[in-house]
């Protein structure tokens, strides 16, 4: 009788370390400890900052995780998003009003990345070749989207060029965390 009750001891033990098995509780869980999902960390929620010489006040608006709210560029003058550490970048999407962008050697919108804040790289969803390559790439008149591979970013540098300026309502940096 003592190696019965053992025996089914050891069993609900066993399942219950396993997740498994014994009650109303049992079974697996999506809440794993060593889970891994993409997340925003251009979002000011997330430790984001966005500061720009022009429109410094409205500047956060653009990772404020709000499409209602904007921030409108001036030619030349960069808003620079900033996260609180580097992040292994591998999504960069940029949200506007409706308006057409020329791309390509002069760009209208120039996206570059930055891990110190001083040398900056372009990505290709806006100079289209010659920098960050995209893996796959999404440029029309409302979105300018890169899936890239990962790389080491802490600053990210947007500038409206060619006396053209724009509506910017959301930048989304997307790492796997």
């Amino acid at each position: 009788m003592k190696k019965k009750i053992m025996l089914g001891l050891s069993s609900c033990l066993i399942l219950a370390a396993c997740g498994g098995g014994g009650g109303s509780g049992g079974g697996n869980t999506s809440d794993a400890v060593d889970s891994v999902s993409d997340v925003n960390v251009a979002r000011s929620s997330n430790g984001g900052s966005a500061t720009s010489v022009h429109n410094s006040g409205t500047a956060v608006n653009l990772i404020d995780g709000n499409s209602l709210t904007a921030w409108v560029s001036n030619s030349d003058d960069p808003i620079v998003i900033t996260f609180g550490v580097v992040e292994n970048i591998r999504k960069l999407k940029l949200t506007r009003l409706p308006s057409p962008a020329t791309l390509g050697t002069d760009p209208d919108i120039l996206i570059e990345l930055s891990s110190n804040g001083v040398d900056y790289t372009a990505s290709n969803v806006s100079v289209i070749t010659g920098g960050i390559a995209c893996t796959s790439q999404t440029a029309n008149a409302e979105v300018m989207e890169c899936n890239m591979a990962e790389r080491p970013t802490r600053y990210v540098r947007i500038t409206s060029q060619n006396g053209r300026a724009y509506d910017f309502l959301e930048f989304e940096a997307i790492a796997r965390k």
